[in-house]
């Protein structure tokens, strides 16, 4: 899902907040365009670009993660409408890429970040076309997408060619985050998309291939009051079918809200409430370096057409916690895993501390 969207974990990074600014609200009844909203939405707070998959190597299969992130920092109407200065922060732009490989043990992870201009950050309107710091992800004329990242030790140079229509969802992308007014954010999902092109790693390069799964998803709002984190899942499955679920947590580890969506390999969506969702914590891991305890092995399971269906989940590593606390984050767990007839990626946040925001 992202769940309420990725800014819980980038927020921390701009300027701190000073007079409120009127951010777009997130309102049901919005109707998608493409290749429009494949862009740039610069009147929301925050939206993101996310993409995660499984590599094919000739050493193995890899996980990897490539993200994209932007804020519109809150800096108050008088800095943000009336001041000329090119340097006012108008949007910021973060990247995340991370790349999960069994022989190394965890995660290999590169971040960048900039404000918008100056031809270092941007993302574009009326297509996907976001970059930073030489970081890119853009929609091709053939429609492909193409994601050019280099990181410290390892780089990434991808095409993701569609195989599927996009997923709307929530309420024709209207995708409600909690029980509050509000709580929403405008989502869609790219499912089973084919990946091909090179992995780079010590200078070396090597063909891949694989499939990847890209999450869209930009909002003004932030989490419910009693949430202290998410757990959210996206699923590629054998058959050719795709599955969403996410819950957000409260201090107890119940859900505050959760939900998701099943597309079956015929087409047929099936939009997830609250009520069609489980989450079963479990499979607890503690880092060695954080020291919090994660559950990288939950047991999800959804409600199809009255039927429940158990989804017991493995990480292809246990290592896959991601500590962004040097560049204002919070460390978090994002990780490659695989269940019955599928893989895809797991997100699980608030385990190493309350998020703040």
């Amino acid at each position: 899902m992202r769940p309420p969207i990725k800014q819980a974990l980038y927020l921390l990074l701009v300027l701190p907040l000073l007079l409120a600014v009127t951010f777009a609200p997130v309102r049901p009844g919005a109707v998608m365009r493409f290749p429009a909203d494949h862009g740039d939405h610069p009147a929301f707070r925050t939206e993101w670009w996310y993409v995660t998959g499984w590599l094919d190597t000739p050493a193995g299969k890899r996980g990897f993660q490539i993200t994209f992130f932007r804020t519109k920092p809150d800096l108050g109407p008088d800095i943000m409408t009336d001041n000329p200065s090119a340097f006012v922060p108008h949007q910021v732009i973060f990247a995340h890429a991370a790349l999960a490989d069994p022989a190394h043990g965890r995660l290999r992870h590169a971040a960048r970040i900039a404000r918008a201009g100056f031809g270092l950050a941007g993302a574009k309107l009326g297509d996907m076309d976001v970059m930073v710091d030489g970081w890119r992800l853009y929609r091709a004329a053939d429609g492909r997408l193409h994601a050019k990242i280099s990181g410290d030790g390892f780089a990434f140079d991808l095409a993701f060619t569609p195989t599927q229509s996009v997923i709307l969802q929530g309420d024709a992308g209207f995708s409600r985050k909690g029980p509050g007014a509000g709580e929403a954010s405008h989502y869609y999902s790219w499912p089973h998309l084919k990946v091909s092109g090179r992995l780079i790693e010590k200078g070396r390069a090597v063909p891949v291939t694989g499939q990847a799964w890209l999450d869209r998803e930009w909002s003004s709002t932030l989490l419910n009051p009693k949430a202290v984190g998410w757990d959210w899942l996206g699923l590629n499955m054998d058959d050719g079918s795709a599955v969403t679920l996410f819950r957000v947590r409260d201090a107890k580890g119940n859900s505050v809200w959760a939900g998701g969506s099943h597309r079956s390999k015929a087409g047929v969506l099936t939009v997830l409430k609250p009520a069609d969702v489980r989450w079963q914590a479990g499979g607890w891991w503690q880092s060695p370096r954080s020291k919090a305890r994660w559950p990288v092995r939950p047991t999800a399971a959804l409600k199809v057409a009255g039927i429940w269906r158990e989804l017991p989940v493995a990480p292809m590593m246990a290592d896959q916690e991601l500590d962004s606390r040097m560049s204002g984050g919070p460390v978090y767990w994002e990780g490659a895993v695989t269940v019955p007839g599928g893989r895809g990626y797991l997100e699980l946040t608030g385990y190493a501390a309350p998020l703040k925001m």
